[in-house]
């Protein structure tokens, strides 16, 4: 097996209770048990809690576009310690959480600053990890 195949293999493992699907804002706060269901077939429930937090800070016309769970990228590419939050709404979100000035649709994070979002939403956001 080459290398590529064994990282693409560990990559894969790693992502594994990412979610098959992401869902709107709108489409959590309309559910009664509001989940996604991860890679493996597992489901990851979101705290009510943090949905009513999410509909406070985030503009009624941006709840059809903020995609549940954020997602923050960790990629090497980024540097030790960094990680990256993309879509205009995600970035917003965290902008907010973190009271960081953010411009665009990107932004990258440092390790502080996410432990503060996954301590503020830790079961609408979860890591992605990539390779360079």
């Amino acid at each position: 097996m080459s290398t590529d195949r064994i990282i693409q293999f560990e990559l894969a493992r790693l992502n594994v209770h990412l979610p098959e699907r992401q869902i709107t804002l709108k489409e959590a706060l309309s559910s009664p048990a509001p989940h996604v269901v991860a890679r493996d077939g597992s489901k990851h429930k979101f705290e009510r809690g943090e949905l009513e937090f999410l509909k406070e800070i985030v503009p009624p016309s941006d709840w059809d576009s903020l995609r549940l769970p954020i997602l923050i990228v960790i990629n090497p590419k980024l540097g030790r310690g960094a990680a990256e939050i993309a879509g205009r709404p995600e970035v917003e979100v965290v902008s907010s959480v973190l009271k960081k000035e953010a411009r665009g649709d990107e932004m990258v994070i440092y390790r502080p600053e996410v432990a503060v979002l996954r301590a503020k939403l830790p079961t609408t956001t979860q890591y992605l990890f990539m390779v360079g």
